[in-house]
């Protein structure tokens, strides 16, 4: 099977600015979900804490506070497998409202991964002001997944549980066995490569 560009790298190109308040908020509940939200309030900067806290559904926060936020979670160390569960818990809760519509549509026709890994753009655009994505079909149920100047994706907790992110769209998508795993860089926040596969 050739490889199929699915969608493209916008021509234009500026770093994140900003984060929608819904990744923190489920991030944030994900943490809690598995106790580790007291440590986490202990390592995030306290000039951030409040803040972070009071966010409110639907609005978005500028990069510093996502960049305090996740300075934390990277600092609780946690495992792989972990982060995988966690990222999986974030994807059901930010993807539950449009993305699961969709796939309720696309039952009658036939469901399949693709249909909501087409949704990566939109995701993207709800979740994250600037940066970009682009979504290559490598095989027939493999995929690779860019984001681009993303500054949070120096963070090893953010790149592996945002693999659970794009884990739990291809479950939604009736995808079995799944693995997303992020591919070697030096430079992660410049360009971060997931690469999918599924049976």
């Amino acid at each position: 099977m050739s490889v199929e560009v699915l969608i493209a790298l916008p021509e234009v190109l500026r770093p994140v600015t900003a984060v929608r308040s819904t990744l923190i908020q489920s991030s944030l509940e994900s943490i809690r979900k598995h106790g580790h939200y007291d440590r986490y309030l202990t390592l995030v900067a306290p000039a951030y804490r409040a803040r972070i806290l009071e966010t409110i559904a639907a609005e978005w926060l500028d990069m510093d506070l996502a960049l305090a936020h996740y300075t934390a979670c990277d600092a609780l160390g946690l495992g792989h497998d972990e982060l995988l569960e966690i990222g999986e818990g974030v994807g059901e809760y930010i993807q539950g409202t449009f993305v699961a519509m969709i796939v309720r549509r696309a039952r009658v026709l036939g469901l399949t991964p693709w249909v909501p890994l087409a949704q990566f753009q939109r995701l993207w655009d709800r979740l994250m002001t600037g940066g970009g994505v682009s979504l290559t079909r490598t095989g027939p149920n493999e995929a690779r997944a860019v984001a681009c100047l993303l500054p949070l994706a120096q963070f090893g907790y953010f790149r592996t549980a945002f693999c659970g992110v794009l884990a739990s769209a291809i479950k939604l998508g009736a995808g079995k066995n799944v693995k997303v795993r992020v591919l070697p860089s030096v430079q992660y926040e410049q360009r971060c490569v997931f690469r999918c596969s599924w049976v």
